[in-house]
């Protein structure tokens, strides 16, 4: 570990304090947490979080790589500014061959511990922050898992690489700009695919102009591809296959017990269907104006190399 200092707690990069209050932000101005320099290399978090009474931590810069193998196989999780490493409090399963974290280059956290504890005892909407943040690293992890099923190999190179852009890419004037310099093994882990099919993948995307590879990352030309047709039942049924519970759910005889769950039921259905609708409305909001700076850009380029083209005039 490297030397310790201090963050703000309403640094940027801190994205703990999103919902506070005008009064709250005043109140919690001065208010630091301990920041720990990590240096590269393997990095043992559930060390750094016990020698600091700390439940977790929270990456302030730079990225880190989480890695898990099963027999000849290994998998990886990219987590960056913004992401939680919470102490693991069981034991993972025997068949998992290695669980570590590494840094590539050195980064810094912030510990969540004390401190921590007693800025949510004055300010607790800090604390449906810290569930947010560990809910958008639940949905990157998910979308990664579907993204590793497409069958395309190219495809799931291009999809990984907006998912990360998603969270920590730039728009620029020529695109979208990923500043993560990942080589080809590792894109292979975190798609599920060989190093050399990689490299083909990445290959083809590069000459049919979906990207453009920089020295310290890449730029995106071209969105994913979108769905097309109908989609298929996400819930897939199961086979008869039920989990016991250490205690069971309570019985209701009485059918008027169980008919009063329903209202409540339904305007959680509707709070959610509200929420998917902005989302759906963001996301395709997103794609549009991707398209449109995509083709402003290659039309100036076309234009460019006409220009190149055109004879001087006598």
């Amino acid at each position: 570990m490297a030397s310790l200092d201090r963050v703000a707690l309403l640094d940027v990069k801190l994205e703990l304090t999103r919902h506070l209050a005008p009064a709250e932000r005043a109140d919690l101005a001065n208010t630091t947490l301990t920041a720990v320099g990590v240096a590269r290399g393997p990095v043992v978090f559930d060390t750094l979080l016990r020698q600091h009474n700390a439940f977790a931590a929270t990456v302030l810069d730079g990225v880190l790589v989480h890695a898990l193998q099963i027999g000849e196989h290994s998998g990886v999780q990219l987590l960056g500014p913004g992401d939680l490493l919470v102490q693991s409090t069981t034991s993972p399963p025997s068949w998992l061959e290695s669980i570590e974290f590494r840094a590539p280059a050195p980064v810094h956290v912030a510990i969540l511990g004390e401190e921590f504890l007693a800025v949510a005892r004055r300010a607790p909407r800090v604390i449906p922050a810290l569930y947010e943040c560990i809910a958008d690293q639940m949905q990157r992890l998910n979308s990664q898992l579907v993204i590793c099923q497409l069958p395309r190999v190219d495809e799931r190179v291009l999809a990984i690489l907006w998912l990360l852009a998603e969270s920590w890419g730039h728009v620029t004037p020529g695109g979208v700009r990923l500043p993560l310099a990942l080589t080809h093994e590792t894109l292979g882990a975190l798609i599920g695919a060989r190093r050399p099919t990689v490299t083909l993948a990445l290959r083809k995307l590069s000459e049919n102009g979906s990207i453009v590879r920089q020295d310290s990352g890449w730029l995106l030309l071209e969105p994913p591809p979108q769905p097309a047709g109908t989609p298929k039942e996400l819930t897939p049924e199961l086979a008869g296959i039920s989990l016991s519970r250490s205690e069971p759910a309570p019985e209701f005889s009485d059918p008027s017990v169980r008919y009063a769950f329903l209202p409540e039921t339904v305007r959680q259905l509707r709070e959610q269907h509200a929420h998917d609708q902005q989302e759906t409305r963001n996301q395709l909001k997103r794609i549009w104006t991707t398209r449109v700076r995509i083709t402003a850009t290659r039309e100036r380029i076309a234009q460019e190399a006409l220009t190149r083209r055109r004879p001087p005039s006598s």
